[in-house]
């Protein structure tokens, strides 16, 4: 809400992501969350048929895609830092400081604390869900249904959180003519 508020408000917000790599890495990294989800679904199925072993690989392919986005993302970080991009403005003499400064110079320097902001506290949660998804992995044999299901209900939060970030941050910061 916060951001979208902010970002509305703006007469000049930047709209820095060149299609590739930026929306072509966030847009693969949604389908490792979207691909995380069914594989969810699919351990909660076999916990409820009481096929521990089906529950343990299922949640292994989740935690798998989950590892991926988080490793992903974490490219597209380097990248954009690389770039010049900060939390706190733009590094001096960079290609985002010199783009910006020519195209958007009214922008306000949000642009990098916003994106870090959101981006990072998802990753947060994503790798919180996939150390959850392990503990609740290796403790199988003494986990009951319910266990399976509610790491399921957190997992599912996480990716529909992403389907929010994923247009509001990128697509909507994409830039068409790059």
């Amino acid at each position: 809400m916060g951001y979208s508020y902010v970002r509305a408000s703006s007469d000049q917000w930047p709209t820095p992501f060149p299609f590739s790599p930026s929306i072509v890495f966030s847009t693969v990294m949604t389908l490792c969350l979207l691909s995380s989800s069914l594989t969810m679904v699919m351990a909660v199925a076999a916990s409820a048929r009481k096929d521990r072993r089906k529950v343990r690989l299922w949640i292994f392919a989740t935690i798998v895609g989950g590892l991926s986005f988080l490793v992903l993302h974490m490219i597209e970080w380097k990248h954009l830092i690389d770039d010049g991009l900060r939390p706190f403005g733009l590094k001096e003499g960079s290609h985002f400081a010199e783009e910006w400064g020519h195209r958007w110079p009214q922008a306000p320097p949000l642009f990098g604390a916003t994106f870090f902001a959101i981006t990072g506290l998802h990753m947060f949660h994503v790798l919180t869900g996939v150390i959850y998804l392990a503990w609740v992995a290796l403790r199988i044999h003494r986990m009951r249904h319910e266990d399976v299901e509610i790491s399921g209900l957190y997992w599912h939060f996480v990716d529909l959180v992403w389907m929010f970030v994923f247009p509001l941050i990128y697509l909507m910061s994409v830039d068409m003519g790059h």
